[in-house]
């Protein structure tokens, strides 16, 4: 199965790095949920959204406490692909009333036509119906592929997760939708604040790919305190505060708002993106906030 970029701001995108990490919280990328009135244990599982399946054979226990749960919680719920790329597909559309001309330079626009056609072989004659976050998933989606071709034909942890659930005849619940997704990734920002970001990214790929490269050894790791660390750092194109709040901090409160209901209904495998596992806003956290007991399950 082809990679699963409808989750399409990677990881490394996707979430804020203003809080700290509580203490303890990190070594592990599967968690076990329980007390505070729930019969049986739930777990929750960090994943990286591009990662092949063959990597949960690394993580101690992840596959059995899967196995024992009695319903299955991601991000989204993923048994229609085609229909989610024409939601993201339809949303990413420019406005009629805007050109990128309008939002870039002159040299900024010869820049991002000459770097696009450099990698995709084609440049906004090809990509400017679209909006700039937009084309920025799809040059991040493609820059993470040419860097790891092994893992561009992989089927991902997040999709499989979602088919063996199905094979096995339970349930599969998304704490959000995909139009959810749309609104914190490209109606939040403006589209000028969006063609700002993708100048930044063109003109930055060597600190992309070492962020990319530093990202997998820490996921590989179970480091998720060196996680949280990499994106506090300064980077040469930082996302802004609102963005932040949107892509993480904002989903996690709804999460979290969701997640008791689901785990004293069944026992429940939560697969969502590990960062949104850490920090004071993060799911460990806010679960051990509302009396959960959240315990690490290590190699």
């Amino acid at each position: 199965m082809k990679k699963f970029f409808l989750i399409p701001v990677l990881v490394f995108f996707v979430c804020a790095a203003s809080a700290q990490n509580p203490a303890g919280k990190t070594g592990a990328l599967l968690w076990k949920v329980s007390g505070n009135g729930l019969t049986t244990p739930s777990y929750i599982f960090g994943t990286h959204h591009a990662f092949p399946v063959s990597f949960l054979d690394s993580v101690a226990g992840v596959k059995q406490a899967f196995a024992d749960c009695e319903q299955m919680v991601g991000e989204l719920v993923m048994n229609d692909l085609a229909a989610m790329a024409g939601e993201m597909q339809k949303a990413g559309m420019m406005p009629a009333d805007t050109t990128w001309q309008m939002l870039l330079s002159d040299d900024d626009y010869r820049l991002v036509d000459e770097r696009l056609t450099a990698f995709f072989g084609v440049g906004l004659q090809a990509f400017g119906m679209f909006k700039p976050s937009m084309v920025s998933m799809t040059y991040a989606a493609v820059f993470y592929q040419k860097m790891f071709p092994n893992m561009a034909t992989a089927e991902v942890a997040d999709m499989w997760f979602q088919q063996q659930s199905a094979g096995r005849g339970i349930s599969v619940i998304g704490l959000e939708t995909i139009q959810d997704q749309i609104a914190a990734i490209m109606n939040v920002q403006s589209l000028k604040q969006q063609a700002a970001d993708l100048v930044c990214s063109l003109q930055n790929t060597d600190h992309t790919e070492a962020s990319a490269l530093k990202l997998n050894r820490l996921y590989r790791s179970a480091d998720l305190t060196g996680l949280e660390e990499m994106l506090r750092e300064e980077g040469p194109c930082p996302t802004s505060a609102e963005q932040e709040t949107a892509l993480n901090d904002a989903r996690n409160e709804r999460w979290l708002k969701k997640l008791p209901a689901l785990m004293h209904e069944k026992s429940t495998f939560v697969a969502v993106g590990c960062l949104h596992l850490v920090g004071d806003v993060g799911l460990l956290a806010g679960l051990e906030k509302a009396g959960y007991t959240v315990e690490a399950i290590k190699n």
